[in-house]
């Protein structure tokens, strides 16, 4: 089998390897640099030669590497994309160093891995809460500062193997050692020291079964993570006039105003629904008549003024508020009259033959609507 540079050597980003084509544009390499998709860990990006490694994968115990044009057997230079590697790798060196704190400080076993392009999580048996997260992750930022080697063993007797890790593909067990905080069997391509991890924060908890899933982020991601936060707050600060600290408070403060302005709101429109119902415009159709009123009304109280505007004129009622159209009917059929509006406005909605509310493309007057419904009058010689 080709040895596993990856492993050992993780930050030889440029090598001469020798190729060997296992069939069209499939090729075995080594020594291996490339890490393929396995354990959780997206596989590396980069060149050999003048091909673009387009996977990597285990097939059968070998590593395949799928290029996107077929090269004739040799050495060539393999070029590995070093800013893809040094961000994969960052995640999972920072998943050993939380996978071992949570096991050994909190008794929290990993039973799940993913190394995502964009975040990563960590899967853990038991419930964690946010004030429990937060010392993981400041107990994880000392290892971190302690810059300690990641170090690389093979068939170690001792080493734990965890749940989700049962399904490396090698005969050989190799085993990754970050000083006293971990020491699991492991088939990813890690950073030398953990002090080049830089940072690592958590970024959100999940419940999943009678687990937690962690999300997570390292390296430079996690710090333009934070300062997106950071820059987020400093909005927030201007707006509310207050400081980081009381912005949960002037939050919540703002969030119960704007409740009882709704309310209050919602209260006058009611009030005024009789007088609405008698101001509606109406539209005489063959079939009935429709009574129309648009204003800024709110979206709860639409079908119920509808339904007011179509009890008193016997036929049917429409109330348009910005793009929100609510259609109530007692004798024509509310489908018929949207899907004619719909037919010029567009948008999309739908119901009953005498109830249908809908969404409108754009917004519309009264005198659209009019010629809407009059030109598709059915029943209009």
């Amino acid at each position: 089998a080709e040895m596993r540079l990856y492993w050992t050597d993780p930050d030889v980003f440029e090598l001469e390897v020798a190729v060997k084509t296992i069939a069209g544009c499939d090729v075995a390499v080594d020594p291996a640099i490339f890490h393929p998709d396995e354990g959780g860990q997206p596989a590396d990006r980069g060149t050999i030669g003048p091909a673009t490694v387009c996977g990597i994968e285990i097939i059968e115990g070998r590593i395949v590497h799928t290029l996107d044009r077929p090269l004739s057997d040799g050495k060539y230079t393999a070029r590995l994309d070093r800013e893809h590697r040094i961000y994969s790798a960052s995640q999972h060196t920072a998943q050993h160093i939380l996978s071992g704190i949570a096991e050994k400080q909190f008794h929290l076993k990993t039973t799940g891995v993913h190394i995502g392009l964009e975040r990563s999580t960590v899967d853990f048996n038991k419930r964690l809460d946010w004030d429990t997260a937060m010392d993981l992750e400041r107990q994880s930022m000392e290892v971190v500062t302690l810059n300690i080697p990641v170090e690389t063993v093979f068939n170690e007797s001792d080493a734990r193997i965890r749940s989700h890790s049962k399904d490396i593909k090698s005969d050989t067990i190799r085993v990754v050692t970050i000083g006293d905080y971990d020491k699991s069997a492991c088939c990813g391509a890690h950073l030398r020291t953990t002090g080049h991890i830089g940072i690592i924060r958590i970024l959100g908890l999940e419940n999943k079964k009678e687990g937690t899933r962690v999300t997570f982020l390292a390296g430079r991601k996690a710090f333009e993570y934070s300062q997106d936060e950071t820059s987020i707050l400093r909005q927030l600060r201007t707006a509310a006039g207050c400081s980081t600290r009381e912005l949960p408070m002037a939050f919540e403060k703002a969030l119960r105003h704007s409740r009882e302005l709704t309310r209050e709101n919602n209260r006058l429109w009611s009030l005024l629904l009789p007088d609405l119902v008698r101001t509606a415009k109406n539209i005489e159709l063959k079939e009935g008549n429709v009574g129309v009123h648009i204003s800024q009304i709110p979206q709860q109280l639409m079908a119920k003024l509808a339904a007011m505007i179509a009890k008193s004129n016997n036929g049917a009622g429409i109330v348009i508020s910005g793009q929100n159209i609510a259609l109530r009917s007692q004798r024509i059929s509310a489908k018929d009259i949207l899907n004619r509006i719909l037919k010029f406005a567009g948008g999309k909605g739908g119901g009953s033959s005498n109830a249908v509310n809908g969404r409108l493309d754009r917004e519309i007057s009264f005198d659209e609507i009019k010629i809407y419904l009059k030109e598709n009058d059915p029943r209009m010689d």
